[in-house]
């Protein structure tokens, strides 16, 4: 009967033989019992209109197969729960309708060898007979091969036996049954439908309910996935939490990420792969990001009936979360790349304000740089005067590759890109050395250092090209249009930093310039007057400190007016430059020597003792006048003898200040003038 409602049902077959053998086993004791009771009463009833053995016989029979019966029950009635498989479940429902069926033949014996002659007792038997199968139809209508073999063995060999007996009334007690069974035959149809429809229901329910569960499993990820991705710190530690929490909350049977690696591209597919087979799909997804397959999500899956269109769907969900939650994390690394890179910006700055000179500001740039960034190595090169390029500044982890590096400005090959800098003074960026065609030569070499993404800017000192900054990044891609900003502000800050070098450097030198010019005679290059007066309160005070003497003495040239008034003022230069020359010649290391004007000068004697000031000075007088005494050259082919008249004022024996040591000095070297004077008219 299972073979009429197999078209209209979805519960497995295995699934209706559990519950069926559940439902026999269940059902067992009242039947067992109700057999034996109704076979008691039966031996009781018939007991005077049967042979006596034969019925007792039949009865301890009933009786010992319904104990044979109950025994089962209490052997198997722990084992429902336990999980059977397909030839345990087989024999214990074969089992379980075996012995009804015995039991039903049983009875079924009673019509065919123990029938009564009596005609009250044979309604009697009749009646038992119709009672014991309602009750089986009752009791077994979920199961139609029990209930209608039951059926069947009892109730059609007692409307044979009552159609054979041949009276009126068999006949009519026949044909009654003959309904009965019919009644019977539909009563177990409609059961088997009712049975089939519940355990379908209660199939579908608990398929629903497993599906609800699936589907709160499947979500619970879904929303764990976008939690990490809210939290999570970088791209691998997100991939493996994800998984995990995949396969930990039962949505998965096994879940992994694959990234390759920059030179791998085999694992890299355009399209979602799914097979499914044994029970479990397979699936292999493409993650993306930045319009390329980042990584491949691999699962396994146990496959449930009906469910491969909402799988797919979940786990096209997740890759989403997944992608969501890289392009978050990555932005978060963008961020922080960012923050550091303007850090490391703001110290590029300070170190241009406080460095003193281009070498250590190249070299503490390139230090910045290459700390607490997103960069492996920054350094600067520029050309030598024989088209070399040599390294002035270098820092980082991968600056060690530049121990090999060897390019000069004629080079046929002009990939790399600090001659493409060269070639046309902009800045240059290749995101992927690794994959670039013409980076062949050196791809080993840049996979060995992990230069994968590299950016080189020019840098200008006094508006012309004067090397190049290199920033490499062990990312490929790590030059975005912001990070590529920032540097090119990074090589212009570190150009106006040069400059500002520059330019300092040249007020400097005029500054001292116009100081030398400030204190020296332009004409003699001598200290001039201001000079002087601020070199003599020096001179007291260490005079006054050690204990010493100095002596100043104030020189004059005897009858240089006239060379001025007779052969210009260029000759009386030629002069003056002369006497410095030559008072210089004859000084001794420590005097001071310096221009008043005109033909005064004044020379300052140091360290001399107290009491041999006058013999000293004499001497040093006397050194003085033998460097005037040679002639001077006027002019071409014409010298001119000349003299000079010297006053002489000591410290601290005639002064004790500047100015009247001066006043002396002066009034001393008028007075020797005067008297040379005085001497030629005589």
């Amino acid at each position: 009967m299972t073979m009429l409602y197999r078209d209209a049902i979805t519960t497995p077959p295995e699934t209706i033989a559990d519950e069926r053998g559940k439902l026999l086993l269940a059902t067992l004791p009242v039947s067992a019992l109700t057999n034996a009771t109704v076979a008691v009463m039966a031996v009781v009833l018939l007991d005077a209109s049967l042979p006596i053995h034969g019925l007792w016989i039949w009865g301890a029979w009933i009786l010992a197969l319904q104990c044979a019966r109950l025994l089962i029950w209490l052997a198997w009635r722990h084992l429902p729960g336990a999980p059977l498989d397909t030839v345990q479940r087989t024999r214990r429902l074969q089992l379980l309708r075996g012995t009804a069926w015995v039991t039903g033949a049983s009875w079924g014996a009673i019509p065919v060898a123990l029938f009564p002659a009596d005609t009250l007792a044979q309604s009697f038997v009749a009646f038992i007979l119709a009672g014991i199968s309602g009750a089986a139809v009752a009791g077994l209508a979920f199961d139609g091969w029990t209930s209608g073999v039951f059926v069947a063995t009892l109730i059609v060999p007692l409307a044979m036996r009552l159609y054979l007996t041949g009276t009126p009334l068999t006949t009519a007690m026949a044909a009654m049954v003959c309904i009965y069974l019919v009644y019977l035959a539909v009563a177990i149809r409609r059961g088997q439908s009712q049975f089939l429809q519940l355990l379908d229901w209660r199939t579908r329910a608990e398929a629903a309910r497993v599906r609800a569960q699936r589907q709160a499993r499947l979500q619970a990820v879904l929303a764990q996935a976008n939690q990490l991705g809210a939290s999570a710190t970088d791209a691998e530690s997100f991939y493996t939490a994800v998984c995990r929490a995949a396969v930990d909350g039962g949505a998965l049977l096994r879940a992994r990420v694959l990234q390759p690696d920059g030179a791998d591209t085999a694992l890299h597919q355009d399209r979602p792969q799914f097979n499914t087979r044994g029970g479990v799909t397979e699936a292999c997804i493409p993650l993306r990001s930045q319009d390329r397959i980042d990584a491949l999500l691999c699962v396994e899956s146990s496959a449930m009936p009906n469910e491969d269109a909402a799988l797919r769907e979940w786990l096209q969900n997740l890759v989403t979360s997944l992608e969501g939650g890289l392009q978050t994390i990555r932005q978060q690394a963008h961020i922080v790349r960012l923050q550091k890179l303007y850090s490391a910006l703001i110290r590029v700055g300070e170190v241009v304000l406080q460095t003193r000179s281009a070498e250590e500001m190249v070299a503490r740039t390139c230090e910045t740089l290459a700390e607490d960034t997103q960069f492996h190595a920054a350094w600067l090169a520029q050309p030598d005067p024989q088209g070399a390029f040599h390294i002035l500044a270098r820092a980082g982890e991968g600056a060690v590759q530049l121990d090999h590096f060897r390019i000069r400005l004629d080079d046929a090959n002009r990939a790399p890109l600090v001659l493409r800098v060269w070639d046309t003074q902009t800045l240059q960026v290749c995101n992927d050395l690794l994959h670039a065609g013409d980076m062949l030569p050196w791809r080993r070499s840049l996979a060995h250092y992990r230069w994968h993404a590299a950016l080189a800017a020019p840098v200008l000192r006094g508006g012309a090209l004067w090397g190049v900054l290199v920033f490499t990044s062990p990312q490929a891609h790590a030059f975005d249009a912001q990070t590529i900003g920032l540097c090119e502000q990074v090589a212009a800050l570190l150009g106006y930093g040069l400059d500002e070098l520059d330019l300092k450097a040249r007020l400097s030198h005029l500054q001292r310039i116009e100081a030398h010019r400030a204190r020296h005679d332009t004409l003699t290059g001598l200290p001039n007057r201001y000079a002087l007066e601020q070199y003599l309160p020096t001179v007291i005070e260490r005079a006054r400190r050690q204990g010493n003497a100095f002596a100043l003495g104030m020189i004059d040239l005897d009858g240089f007016k006239r060379i001025n008034d007779t052969w210009g003022h260029s000759a009386g230069d030629r002069v003056l430059r002369e006497l410095t020359r030559r008072l210089q010649t004859v000084q001794r290391q420590g005097d001071y020597l310096a221009r008043l004007g005109g033909d005064e000068f004044i020379v300052v004697m140091e360290d001399l003792s107290p009491l041999e000031v006058h013999s000293h000075f004499a001497n040093s007088v006397e050194r003085l006048r033998q460097a005037v005494a040679a002639p001077f050259d006027i002019a071409p082919n014409v010298q001119l003898p000349m003299d000079m008249s010297i006053g002489i004022a000591s410290y601290p024996l005639d002064a004790r200040d500047a100015d009247t040591l001066m006043r002396l000095a002066d009034k001393t070297m008028y007075a020797s003038k005067a008297a040379k004077a005085a001497a030629a008219t005589r």
